[in-house]
């Protein structure tokens, strides 16, 4: 399982401004499984046209959107995740989403962001008084993974950028505690 240790913490400000950007509208709630059509970007002919992965080509929504669905699809470890949630949402009207996280299994958020003119966002994990931002790298191949205990609802958050055109997808997963890997509370941190 690849997890992302925080390469950069970022004041939680700065870190919420920089994580959504994109094309304007409402953003939809998609069912388990579906990403909706609010990911996909409206063509504008001012903003820049390559995505991270794939400098030099035209950055182009259905193509972004295929490229962030095979990144939450890479895993490199043995768990048997077992899907919980997922969705999408324009990098322009950000996420903020929480999550029941009832039961005795873990859970794993797997979040990555494609776009264009945007090169990371942040993400903000808050649960209680806990807080984590964490810095998400945009059109990496692999999503990155956060471990959250099961316990209390927790929130996940990317504000939105306006200055920049895409999309972030993510999937909550449940795992077994014994396949947990790395970090075991990526809200409460496990020191850097």
């Amino acid at each position: 399982m690849r997890l992302h240790r925080p390469r950069h913490l970022v004041p939680l400000g700065a870190a919420l401004a920089v994580l959504l950007s994109g094309c304007s509208g409402e953003a939809e709630e998609a069912p388990p499984g579906q990403v909706t059509a609010s990911a996909k970007a409206p063509k504008t002919s001012d903003a820049p046209k390559t995505s991270a992965p794939d400098r030099g080509r035209t950055w182009e929504p259905d193509d972004a959107l295929h490229r962030a669905e095979r990144a939450l699809d890479a895993q490199d470890d043995d768990s048997r995740p077992k899907r919980a949630d997922s969705g999408s949402a324009f990098l322009a009207d950000g996420v903020r989403r929480t999550f029941r996280a009832p039961g005795k299994r873990w859970y794993r958020l797997d979040l990555t962001c494609d776009t264009s003119g945007v090169r990371d966002v942040t993400l903000t994990l808050t649960r209680g008084s806990a807080e984590q931002a964490y810095g998400i790298d945009c059109g990496d191949p692999e999503a990155d993974q956060f471990n959250i205990p099961p316990g209390a609802p927790f929130t996940a958050r990317v504000d939105a950028v306006r200055s920049g055109t895409g999309l972030v997808l993510w999937r909550l997963n449940t795992v077994a505690p014994d396949e947990v890997d790395g970090c075991e509370d990526d809200i409460d941190g496990c020191g850097g």
